[in-house]
């Protein structure tokens, strides 16, 4: 499969404070009372599954040491279950997390991983029933990795719920379409508290139009963006 089959859109849903902070275990709000919010506006936006990074995964499964081959191994996708009503997809790019299923709170979970990864990491995912995609000899190629999750999957919508870095790597590879953030009324102020995007240096800001915005419970203001593309 290639770049030029059709990517599905993304849709970069986070939660945020009014200065653009990303760690809501630092603010006076419960984590019930944000996650409720949270999931009842990505539910609005009808996406048949999310993304995330490596770290934010951690929160769900066990890593290990990297499994690497000495040069990139071009291999097709492995897709454990095609019948899959949503999926969970991770961007591993070392291949070091280490699911003990195939199922994340209900969803089909779905790896990607980069060329470089050891056939003995891939087999042991699969067995784990996860399916496996690839991003290319370094993992940079999400698009690629995009298009073949769409055709295996029927996927149409993706949110994407990364982190700063996760964010910023898709921003910067132009694959967001829309952003969906919940702006929480509290001022967080910490210096070194990661920004929800953060793009690789040498990216330049990029221009969106409003979609919409909503006033939640509690002052939280709900704000849909459409990224512009550049000509």
């Amino acid at each position: 499969m290639s770049k030029h089959m059709q990517r599905p859109e993304i849709i970069c849903h986070m939660v945020t404070s009014l200065d653009g902070r990303l760690l809501p275990d630092r603010w006076p709000f419960s984590e019930d009372h944000i996650m409720s919010m949270y999931e009842a506006t990505a539910a609005k936006l009808d996406a048949s599954g999310w993304a995330v990074g490596r770290a934010t995964m951690l929160h769900y499964v066990d890593e290990g040491e990297p499994d690497l081959l000495d040069a990139p191994r071009s291999r097709q996708p492995i897709v454990a279950r095609s019948d899959a009503e949503k999926i969970g997809i991770c961007f591993d790019r070392l291949g070091r997390l280490r699911p003990e299923s195939g199922d994340i709170d209900g969803d089909h979970l779905v790896i990607v991983v980069s060329d470089k990864v050891s056939q003995r990491h891939i087999d042991r995912l699969v067995k784990s029933g996860v399916s496996v995609f690839f991003s290319g000899p370094d993992g940079e190629d999400i698009e690629t990795a995009l298009c073949d999750i769409a055709a295996s999957f029927d996927v149409k919508r993706l949110l994407l719920e990364g982190g700063g870095e996760m964010n910023g790597a898709f921003l910067s590879k132009d694959l967001i379409d829309e952003t969906s953030i919940l702006i929480l009324p509290v001022l967080d102020g910490g210096q070194d508290v990661p920004a929800i995007v953060a793009q690789p240096d040498g990216h330049k800001a990029r221009k969106t139009g409003l979609i919409s915005s909503e006033t939640l419970a509690d002052g939280t203001v709900w704000l849909r963006h459409r990224l512009i593309k550049e000509v």
